[in-house]
């Protein structure tokens, strides 16, 4: 087979040949060299069309983990973590114990992506929290009377969305805007030791529609209503919550802000009697996040008054909830009196990147109750987080929650920790310290 170099130079050599020729070559000569180069514009021709049918690249491998389904692009992923932790009350009790999703909640799931023409695609996401270290699902079941709740397989999410030009649609069960941008608040993305997240973040809603926009002039604008529905007291009530956020992201600064507004019951007749309390549950979050070369530095204001007593603890409950539709069918009850308790939030973070794998940090914070009634806490943690290998994190954290004699905090992951502080004399008042040692597998 001739190759094209080699035709090339052929050419351009009968060319020359040919323009060379005096005047008085023969007839028979030009016409031979005329044949032999319409012989070789052929075969050049015929190799320029087999060529691409030959060079056409193979069809790209789906990426690790994700296959092909009707078209779709489905992942599947997950992760293992798991911790062994060291806690001491200044009660003088301790605990020691190995538990489950410091970091990030042990977990499993899928994820679709589907181009359907025109700059549009089809999404889905479910995914389930599990126990790392008894196989059982994140979300147990429980009962209330005779209805059941709980037990779900995809606690975590179970969505559909469209993507488009203008944005993003989603509908389903949901991570909220300020669960899931939780690297945007601390070093350890707002997990175990940030006083934040032991204050409580509403993580996910049921019937949730939301829509997501493109990031245009660094911003990003998000929006959320939810209307899971529930029936209590003998009446159907709507349970709206609402959700907005706008995040502005330039070179190495993100600053933003993000709100969640939970509305107490409506019916179609009038209010249950045990509504006692109109007010609206909220969580208004200000951020500001900047990288300055070797690290990044966190600023965060939070007022809200999602928190209240947890059996005899003082602090812990949640009036909207954390984690979508409660046992007892509802959301924002009307019926807690901690939402007229209202909390201001400061917290401070820093890390510093020591090496390509290795980096450090710290965040100290600090839980006002602006009611006055003392429910006061300062905390924070230091600790590294170290990549081993690609998809294997290991992580070491030290941090301390000190209440005040009328604040009952404790500590709070990713995941509830299954072995903590649960009597009063051993949280109410009390310092904690803690000690964790850990890793991520992520797959």
């Amino acid at each position: 087979m001739i190759n094209f170099t080699n035709l090339s130079v052929m050419l351009v050599a009968a060319g020359l040949v040919s323009a060379s020729l005096p005047a008085r070559a023969q007839a028979s000569e030009l016409d031979d060299l005329k044949a032999k180069v319409q012989k070789l514009d052929a075969e050049v021709t015929q190799l320029q069309q087999q060529k691409p049918a030959a060079a056409q690249p193979a069809a790209p491998a789906p990426p690790q983990n994700s296959f092909l389904v009707n078209g779709a692009l489905v992942t599947f992923y997950g992760d293992i973590d798991l911790y062994a932790n060291h806690m001491t009350s200044s009660s003088g009790h301790t605990i020691n114990a190995f538990e489950d999703g410091a970091f990030l909640r042990s977990r499993w799931g899928f994820r679709g992506l589907k181009d359907v023409g025109d700059g549009y695609a089809m999404k889905f996401c479910v995914e389930g929290g599990i126990n790392g270290l008894t196989g059982q699902g994140a979300d147990m079941a429980t009962t209330s009377g005779t209805t059941y709740y709980g037990g779900r397989l995809f606690d975590r999410q179970a969505w559909v969305g469209l993507l488009t030009p203008v944005g993003e649609f989603r509908i389903g069960r949901q991570n909220t805007t300020i669960f899931f941008n939780g690297s945007l608040i601390d070093f350890g993305e707002r997990t175990l030791g940030s006083p934040i997240n032991y204050f409580g973040v509403p993580s996910r809603c049921d019937a949730d529609v939301s829509y997501i926009s493109p990031r245009k002039a660094g911003f990003l604008l998000e929006a959320h209503y939810s209307f899971a529905g529930s029936n209590i007291n003998g009446g159907f009530s709507n349970q709206h919550i609402y959700q907005y956020s706008l995040d502005y992201k330039k070179g190495p600064v993100d600053v933003g802000y993000m709100a969640m507004v939970g509305a107490p019951p409506t019916y179609p007749t009038a209010p249950a009697t045990s509504i006692k309390y109109a007010n609206t549950v909220v969580y208004d979050n200000l951020y500001a996040k900047a990288d300055y070369g070797h690290g990044n530095v966190w600023v965060v204001f939070i007022r809200s008054n999602n928190n209240g007593v947890s059996g005899a603890l003082f602090n812990g409950g949640s009036p909207m909830g954390n984690v979508g539709i409660t046992a007892t069918g509802t959301l924002v009850t009307g019926t807690v009196a901690d939402v007229n308790t209202y909390y201001n939030i400061w917290q401070l973070s820093a890390d510093y990147r020591v090496t390509s794998k290795l980096r450090v940090g710290g965040i100290w914070g600090k839980i006002h109750d602006t009611s006055g009634s003392g429910k006061d806490n300062t905390g924070g943690d230091f600790g590294f987080y170290y990549q081993i290998w690609k998809d294997t994190l290991l992580y070491g954290l030290w941090d301390v929650v000190k209440n005040s004699p009328n604040a009952g905090f404790r500590q709070a992951a990713s995941a509830a920790l299954p072995t903590n502080f649960s009597a009063a004399a051993d949280v109410n008042g009390q310092t904690i310290t803690g000690v964790q040692l850990g890793f991520v597998y992520r797959f």
